[in-house]
C-alpha cells in the first residue's frame, strides 16, 4: 500500500494518523509493511490523504473523477495555518505542469530546491500568449501569481495610466511610504495624527497632509470621538493585502530574476494592448 508515502507527503507520523483513526501505532506500521487495514477504515484513511482508495494500493482509476474537489478535500484536511503552505506546494505543481512535467517524481519539490540551492533569488516564469505566471521560489519571499490572458487583452481591464501616476506620486513621498511601513508593522489600534508627529517629527501639517492621502487609498478612516470633553479625530488603520503584493512584485522590477529553475519566454505578442 501507499500509506507510507501519503504519510510522509502529508507530514504526520505513524502516532497522528493512528489516533485519527483509532487504531495502534503498531497497526500503521504493519499496514506500511505489507499489511492491509479493515475493510471499513479504506475510505477514511483515503478522506484523510485526500486520496482515492484505488490509489492507496497504487492503482491510477481508470477515470479521475473531480480533480478539483479532491485537490480541495485535501488542503482542507490540513489544519488552517498549514493550509497555505500546502496551497503553495499545488501551486508550485501547476507551475511545473505549464512545462510538460507528468510525473510529480520527475521535478524536484520547493524543499528540494532551497536545501541544494542557497540563493535567496531563484525564480519560475512562464511567458505565453495565453498568460503568464510569476513565482519566486526561494524561502523568504515566495507567491505564485498567475494571469490569463483575455480575449481582449489586459489593456481594457486596467486604469488610466492617471490614476497610476498620482499613486506613483503619492507613494513617491518619503513621509507617505514611511508612515505605510510603520502601520504595517504596529498593532492594528485607533490612533490621532500625533502619533506621526511624534514617531517622525513631523509637523501637524505635513501628519494632516499624509493621512489625508492614506485615507483617499481607503488605508485609514477617520471618527470624531469625544474625550474629556473635547472632539478628537480618531483613525483606524485599514491594512489591504495588495500593498504587500505590490511591494512583493515591484522588486522584481528593482533587480530584474536572472536565475531561473523552469522558466519558459515563448511570448511573441505584445503585454498591453494599443
Amino acid at each position: 500500500m501507499n500509506i507510507s508515502k501519503l504519510r510522509k507527503s502529508k507530514g504526520v507520523t505513524q502516532e497522528e494518523l493512528a489516533n485519527f483513526l483509532g487504531v495502534s501505532a503498531q497497526a500503521v506500521s504493519k499496514w506500511e509493511c505489507g499489511g492491509t487495514p479493515d475493510t471499513e477504515l479504506l475510505p477514511r484513511i483515503a478522506d484523510y490523504f485526500g486520496a482515492s482508495i484505488d490509489s492507496l494500493f497504487g492503482r491510477n482509476a481508470n477515470e479521475f473523477i473531480d480533480i478539483e474537489a479532491e485537490t480541495a478535500k485535501h488542503i482542507a484536511s490540513f489544519e488552517q495555518e498549514q493550509r497555505i503552505a500546502v496551497a503553495f506546494n499545488h501551486c508550485w505543481t501547476v507551475q511545473k505542469s505549464l512545462f510538460g512535467a507528468i510525473e510529480q517524481e520527475e521535478r524536484e519539490t520547493l524543499d528540494a530546491i532551497n536545501s541544494k540551492l542557497n540563493n535567496d533569488y531563484i525564480h519560475s516564469q512562464s511567458l505565453f500568449n495565453s498568460g503568464i505566471t510569476l513565482m519566486p521560489l526561494a524561502e523568504n519571499l515566495q507567491y505564485f501569481m498567475i494571469m490569463p490572458q483575455p480575449k481582449a487583452g489586459w489593456t481594457k481591464g486596467l486604469f488610466d495610466i492617471s490614476d497610476y501616476q498620482k499613486l506613483f506620486q503619492t507613494l513617491a513621498d518619503p513621509a507617505v511610504l514611511n508612515c505605510l511601513f510603520f502601520l504595517y508593522k504596529r498593532e492594528n489600534k485607533p490612533f490621532t495624527s500625533k502619533l506621526f508627529e511624534k514617531e517622525f517629527s513631523m509637523s501637524p501639517e505635513k501628519a494632516d497632509e499624509v493621512l489625508n492621502l492614506l485615507e483617499q487609498y481607503s488605508f485609514v478612516k477617520f471618527s470624531y470621538v469625544e474625550i474629556d470633553d473635547a472632539i478628537q479625530k480618531i483613525y483606524n488603520f485599514h491594512p489591504n493585502p495588495a500593498f504587500i503584493a505590490m511591494l512583493a512584485i515591484a522588486k522584481e522590477i528593482i533587480r530584474k530574476p536572472n536565475s531561473f529553475i523552469y522558466y519558459s519566454g515563448c511570448r511573441a505578442m505584445p503585454y498591453l494592448e494599443k
